[in-house]
C-alpha cells in the first residue's frame, strides 16, 4: 500500500521531503488550489443558462456511488477529497502547519513525473501518424479527454477542457487510487485473507485494468444515470493500461497529492499541445 498507510516515526519534526510530501493533511494543502480551481472553471465556463460545466465521467460515478448511500451534492466529490484527507490526517496525527517551499517542491516533482507520459504518448501519436498518414489536430488516437462525456454534441473549448483536465486528476485519482486501491485490498486481504503481496498487486491490476475501460465508457443520458462502453481501440487500451500502472506508482511511491498533480499537468500538457496543433493547422 501508500505510505501514506504505513507505520512512520512518531517524532515527525525531523521529516525530510520523501516522507513530507505523503502527509495527508499536505496533500490536502498542495491540492487545494486544484480543488478550488475546478470548481470555479465549472462556474465560470458554464455554458448559456447552465450553473456550471457538466461533470466529468469520475465525478459523476463517485456521486452515483454515494447516492446510492442516500447522499447528493452537487461538490459531494471535492468534499469526500477534503474529508478523506483530513480523516487520514486526524489518524495520522500530522503537524497541521501548511509547508509552501514543501508544496512548491511537489509542484516540480509533480510535472517531473508528468513527462514521460507525457513523451511516451507523443511517441504513440508519431507511431499513428506514420501507420496512417497524418495525425488530426485533436490529437490522434488518444483523445485523452474524451472522458469528460455529456450529453450534449457541441464541442466543448479548449477552456472548457483545461477545467475537464483539473478535474479528470483530482477526481480520477480518487476513484481509482485512493478509493479503489484501498477497498480492493481490503477485500483481498481483509476479507478474502490473500497473502499481502498478491492482495497488493490485485489491487493494483484490477484498478489498472478499470482505469483503461474506464476510457471508453460513455453517458447515455443527461442525467448520467446510463452509462454505454464503446468499441475498444485496442491501442488506446494498451496506453490507458500503461498510463493506469504508472499512476498507481506514483500513488504507492509517493502518495494522493502527488499522483494528482502528475495527473492534472499530464492533461493539461496534453490539451495545450493539441490546441496548439489545430492552431497551426489552421494556420
Amino acid at each position: 500500500m501508500s505510505e501514506e498507510s504505513k507505520s512512520h516515526p512518531v517524532n515527525r519534526a525531523y521529516a525530510g521531503y520523501w516522507e513530507r510530501a505523503q502527509w495527508p493533511l499536505q496533500g490536502l494543502y498542495f491540492l487545494m488550489p486544484l480543488l478550488v480551481l475546478y470548481e470555479l472553471g465549472t462556474w465560470w465556463q458554464a455554458p448559456a443558462g447552465g450553473d456550471r460545466l457538466p461533470p466529468n465521467l469520475a465525478e459523476s460515478l463517485l456521486g452515483l456511488g454515494f447516492e446510492q448511500l442516500g447522499v447528493t451534492g452537487v461538490y459531494l466529490p471535492a468534499i469526500i477529497v477534503v474529508v478523506v484527507l483530513s480523516c487520514m490526517h486526524l489518524v495520522r496525527r500530522d503537524p497541521w502547519k501548511p509547508e509552501l517551499k514543501l508544496h512548491a517542491v511537489m509542484w516540480v516533482e509533480a510535472f517531473a513525473w508528468s513527462l514521460p507520459l507525457f513523451v511516451f504518448m507523443l511517441v504513440l501519436v508519431r507511431e499513428f501518424a506514420e501507420q496512417t498518414g497524418g495525425v488530426t489536430s485533436s490529437g490522434g488516437a488518444l483523445q485523452v479527454l474524451a472522458n469528460a462525456a455529456s450529453s450534449d454534441t457541441s464541442p466543448f473549448t479548449w477552456q472548457d477542457k483545461l477545467v475537464f483536465s483539473v478535474g479528470a486528476g483530482i477526481y480520477e485519482e480518487l476513484l481509482f487510487r485512493l478509493i479503489g486501491i484501498a477497498l480492493l485490498h481490503m477485500l483481498l486481504v481483509d476479507v478474502l485473507a490473500l497473502p499481502e503481496k498478491y492482495g497488493g498487486a490485485g489491487a493494483v491490476v484490477i484498478t489498472t485494468v478499470a482505469f483503461a475501460l474506464y476510457h471508453f465508457l460513455r453517458s447515455s443520458s443527461s442525467s448520467m444515470v446510463g452509462f454505454s462502453l464503446e468499441t475498444l481501440d485496442w491501442g488506446r487500451f494498451a496506453f490507458y493500461m500503461l498510463a493506469g500502472f504508472y499512476l498507481a506508482t506514483i500513488y504507492l511511491l509517493r502518495g494522493f497529492g502527488l499522483v494528482v498533480g502528475a495527473h492534472a499537468l499530464f492533461d493539461v500538457m496534453v490539451v495545450t499541445h493539441n490546441e496548439l496543433i489545430a492552431r497551426a493547422a489552421a494556420g
